[in-house]
């Protein structure tokens, strides 16, 4: 975690410890909610259910802030709380196993306005593979999917994975490369993507990586 990032974090807990509430959670959203918003839809697959975890992870953090009690970094307690919350949405959705939505915005992310000295067919490829990895990744049991997301997706090193789920870095770590070694079997053998059905699978090449 950056060191700016930890500034904040202190100043965000000041504020609130000298009754600054509202100006401390201001700044908290300012700080977390893009983040938590990218957290809640790589864990849950859509943008609807990603807004309403998202709309309860800042629920519960605005009544829980005031009594943070410092025993962990505000970050870990942070994605800690919010990861808890996502899997407890998806343990409530219809279908195990969702899939990314192939919606305006994000077509508009995968194939974006080329930038000078870019190849355009390069970049589009380059998003593209990106999309279907993530969507690939919806296809992992919890106990890998959030370390992956955690730590490929989000750069979460393995101690801080391990402060957010409450285990050691060796645990996480192996969680980890099974989560790998599981979403390289599920690219091998391809998959579908909601809202492309009729388009067949897809499988992404051996270059692909995660975002």
């Amino acid at each position: 975690m950056a060191e700016q990032d930890n500034a904040v974090d202190r100043d965000i807990l000041e504020l609130y410890q000298s009754g600054q509430e509202e100006q401390a959670f201001k700044l908290f959203i300012k700080q977390y909610q893009a983040r938590l918003y990218s957290l809640a839809y790589r864990l849950l697959g859509n943008h609807d259910d990603a807004m309403d975890a998202l709309q309860e992870i800042l629920l519960q953090l605005h009544r829980s802030l005031k009594n943070f009690n410092g025993q962990s970094g505000l970050y870990t307690w942070v994605y800690r709380l919010s990861s808890n919350v996502c899997l407890n949405f998806r343990r409530k959705m219809p279908k195990p196993g969702g899939q990314l939505e192939w919606t305006e915005s994000l077509q508009q992310a995968v194939l974006p306005v080329a930038r000078p000295n870019e190849d355009p067919d390069t970049m589009c490829e380059t998003k593209y593979s990106q999309f279907l990895i993530q969507q690939a990744v919806l296809k992992l049991p919890d106990s890998q999917r959030v370390p992956v997301v955690l730590h490929d997706l989000e750069g979460l090193s393995l101690a801080e994975i391990a402060a957010v789920l409450d285990s050691n870095p060796n645990a996480i770590k192996a969680r980890l490369q099974r989560g790998r070694a599981a979403l390289r079997r599920i690219i091998s053998k391809g998959f579908v993507v909601k809202g492309m059905e009729g388009i067949g699978v897809f499988t992404v090449g051996h270059t692909g990586k995660l975002m």
